[in-house]
């Protein structure tokens, strides 16, 4: 089955000049300013998207959004005579020297791994991102991939603030956690963060953009490897991969400071672009599944059911007494089989697109089976 699939490339942009870098910095203040509600001078394509960004997401006071950039007003070129980069990408920006709109070139640094994508693929709309003192381009490639239309079982995922990543197999309940190296190296960075600016204040960010640099290293090169594990998972059992849609998180989600803290700053959406470029390389395909309630229904009686902690889902009609990610991550698989409410023996169902047929052989469904890699239905050793 052929499938047009979108992948995000993180691009970095570096060497770039005073007036350059002043440029970058004046669109994307004038493009929050417009999300906002405000009224700034901008890129006249860019001001357009800032509309829709208002209009659409209606941004919380305060919270930061990714410059959107056309793709008929942005490019990205290689060069391999060029001394500074091989690789240029072009920004608009409104010049106010000249008073209307302008584009610079700026060198950038695409990943190796993804130059071939780049090259090929078809650029789409893309995001201008300032992160740590640093500017990155967020370039959004379609391409074509070959996916299987069947499969034997489905491989649902649950990602939250505890572990990064809940994978659970329907046909069996086996579930393996993933993340807690990625909390601890988050936790140990924000502490190392706070520690350097309270105690050298002058050289403390220089330092502190450094260590950012380290942190996102160490995150990127865990999530890389968790995705590949899952992918190969999935493979192994020929199994479709269903994720929870994660995409209104951010918003009216406001559960205070140290929980927003954990859960908002997670790389959910780099470890999903991991998971699905990997997935569609391996011809394996990835459904996104809407995860309202997920977590707060029954997998095995669809009621609802009682979180006197956050690890721990119980429920007063049927009796499960288990992890509640687990919980949440067999509800997003049925989900994505349309067998929300009945049982796994009536399998055969189609999922969201009805070319792609998932068959799962059971004559039962099993209760409260334990959890993989020696674990506990409260949480226990997981996969790192």
């Amino acid at each position: 089955m052929q499938r047009k699939v979108s992948t995000t490339v993180r691009v970095k942009l570096h060497s770039l000049t005073n007036r350059k870098a002043d440029l970058l910095a004046r669109e994307y203040e004038a493009f929050q300013t417009e999300v906002h509600g405000g009224d700034a001078d901008l890129y006249s394509a860019t001001d357009q998207q800032a509309t829709k960004v208002q209009r659409q997401k209606d941004p919380n006071p305060g919270t930061e959004q990714p410059v959107v950039l056309r793709n008929d007003v942005s490019d990205v070129t290689h060069d391999e005579d060029t001394v500074l980069s091989s690789w240029w990408v072009k920004v608009p920006v409104y010049d106010p020297e000249r008073g209307r709109g302008n584009s610079i070139w700026c060198p950038a640094h695409v990943p190796k791994k993804d130059e071939q994508l780049v090259r090929e693929g078809d650029v789409r709309d893309s995001e201008l991102v300032h992160r740590d003192g640093d500017w990155y381009v967020h370039l959004v490639v379609k391409r074509s991939v070959t996916v299987a239309d069947e499969y034997d079982d489905v491989l649902a995922i649950d990602m939250g603030a505890r572990w990064v990543a809940t994978c659970a197999f329907l046909s069996d309940r086996k579930t393996t956690f993933y993340g807690e190296e990625v909390r601890r190296t988050r936790e140990h960075y924000k502490q190392l963060r706070k520690s350097i600016g309270k105690a050298k204040p002058r050289q403390g960010q220089q330092v502190v953009e450094r260590i950012g640099d380290a942190e996102a290293r160490k995150v990127d090169d865990r999530l890389h490897k968790i995705a590949r594990q899952i992918v190969e998972d999935a493979e192994e059992r020929n199994a479709v991969i269903a994720v929870g849609d994660l995409g209104g998180i951010r918003k009216d989600n406001d559960k205070g400071r140290y929980v927003n803290d954990k859960t908002h700053k997670m790389p959910f959406a780099r470890l999903l672009n991991y998971i699905e470029y990997k997935a569609h390389d391996a011809g394996m395909d990835v459904q996104l599944v809407e995860e309202y309630d997920t977590s707060k229904t029954c997998n095995r009686c669809t009621c609802e059911g009682v979180r006197e902690t956050q690890g721990r889902f119980e429920c007063p009609e049927c009796g499960l007494d288990d992890n509640a990610d687990k919980n949440g991550a067999l509800n997003i698989g049925k989900r994505a089989l349309g067998k929300f409410s009945k049982p796994l023996s009536e399998a055969g169902a189609v999922l969201a697109q009805p070319e792609t047929q998932v068959i799962i052989p059971r004559d039962d469904e099993p209760a409260n089976l334990s959890i993989s890699v020696g674990s506990t239905p409260s949480g226990g050793t997981p996969r790192l």
